[in-house]
C-alpha cells in the first residue's frame, strides 16, 4: 500500500507541475539582428583596406558605380540578402538587382558567409571583426599564411 501511495503522490505532483508550467515561447536569435535588424537592414560600402603583416595598410578607392551599391539583409527565416545598384550603374544595361542569395552567420568563428560582388562571385567566409547597430567590419584572408587580408567596412543606411 505504501508503494501505491508513493506512486499516486508522484503522479499528482507531476500533474500539478505540468499544469502550472509556463508556456515556452521561443525567441528569435537576436545577435543576427545586428546584420538584419528586426525586419531588414541596409548597408553600404564604407572602405576597403589591404592589410599585410609588418607593412603599412593600403586603402583602396572603389569606383562610384560599385561604392554606392546597397547590401540589404533580411531577418526572414531563409536569411535572404540582396545587393542592389545604387544611383550610379557601371553599365547602362546593368540591372537594379545585382544579387539575391542567402546569408549565414556562424558564432563559433564569428564568420559571415556572403558574396561581395566586387571581390568574388562566390560565397566566401568573412570574419566579422566588428559589428554594431551602425557599423560592420569584415575581413577575409587572401593567403594561406594569414599574413594578407582585405578588411571591408560597411555602414548602415537604413533599418526596419
Amino acid at each position: 500500500m505504501k508503494v501505491t501511495n508513493k506512486i499516486l503522490t508522484l503522479v499528482i505532483a507531476i500533474a500539478l507541475l505540468a499544469g502550472c508550467s509556463e508556456e515556452i515561447k521561443p525567441e528569435p536569435f537576436t545577435y543576427s539582428q545586428n546584420f538584419s535588424g528586426k525586419n531588414q537592414k541596409t548597408w553600404k560600402y564604407k572602405s576597403i583596406v589591404l592589410w599585410e603583416q609588418d607593412k603599412q595598410a593600403v586603402s583602396y578607392t572603389l569606383t562610384a558605380c560599385i561604392a554606392d551599391d546597397l547590401y540589404i539583409f533580411f531577418a526572414n527565416e531563409e536569411k535572404r540578402y540582396e545587393v542592389t545598384n545604387g544611383a550610379t550603374k557601371c553599365a547602362t544595361d546593368e540591372p537594379d538587382l545585382l544579387l539575391s542569395d542567402t546569408w549565414a552567420f556562424t558564432n563559433a568563428g564569428a564568420t559571415l558567409y556572403i558574396v561581395i560582388p566586387f571581390l568574388s562571385d562566390l560565397t566566401l567566409p568573412y570574419i566579422v571583426r566588428e559589428i554594431s547597430k551602425s557599423n560592420m567590419l569584415l575581413e577575409i584572408f587572401i593567403n594561406e599564411a594569414g599574413t594578407q587580408s582585405y578588411r571591408i567596412a560597411f555602414e548602415v543606411v537604413s533599418e526596419n
